[in-house]
């Protein structure tokens, strides 16, 4: 999956404000700084109480030279997600909505670990309702059989995860 250094994740109700696992959700209007899911929801990410900068970046800037789907850097006073959305359209549904929960989680936690950001992200993910068996075996699928990062964000996001949902 290509992500860049942070990243992170907010989950929509109806309209208000939640905070869930450190994570605050927002039902948003559409707006330019907003993420949009695959199903239309639109959500801000929230990184030390500050709402996070979300820019699409032109062709030809890092993250595009990169091949990153994103990048996530410090601002000073908060955080930056760059996106490339034209890999971004480029992805499955569910692979789509992982890579906002993925680079939440490196903007949030702060990490610049790979592995950490997916398995936090994937909990918060599940934690909003957006992932589950079926999102799951549709992202086992997108990354392959037996591949080793999948399988230890698995193992990782079952860690202290609870009985199964």
């Amino acid at each position: 999956m290509d992500h860049s250094v942070m990243r992170t994740g907010m989950f929509p109700t109806s309209g208000s404000s939640v905070a869930l696992c450190g994570a605050v959700l927002l039902l948003a209007a559409p707006l330019a700084a907003a993420f949009t899911l695959a199903d239309g929801t639109h959500v801000d990410c929230i990184a030390g109480g500050k709402k996070v900068v979300e820019i699409e970046a032109s062709p030809g800037d890092e993250v595009y030279r990169l091949g990153r789907t994103a990048i996530v850097a410090s601002t000073g006073s908060g955080y930056r997600i760059t996106w490339n959305a034209t890999k971004l359209k480029s992805l499955p549904a569910e692979v789509h909505d992982l890579m906002f929960f993925h680079e939440c989680a490196h903007a949030r936690v702060p990490t610049q670990d790979e592995l950490k950001a997916n398995c936090v992200g994937l909990k918060e993910m599940r934690a909003a309702g957006r992932a589950g068996f079926a999102v799951e075996t549709k992202l086992a699928a997108f990354y392959g059989p037996r591949n080793a990062y999948w399988e230890n964000t698995l193992k990782c996001a079952a860690a202290d995860a609870g009985p199964p949902q």
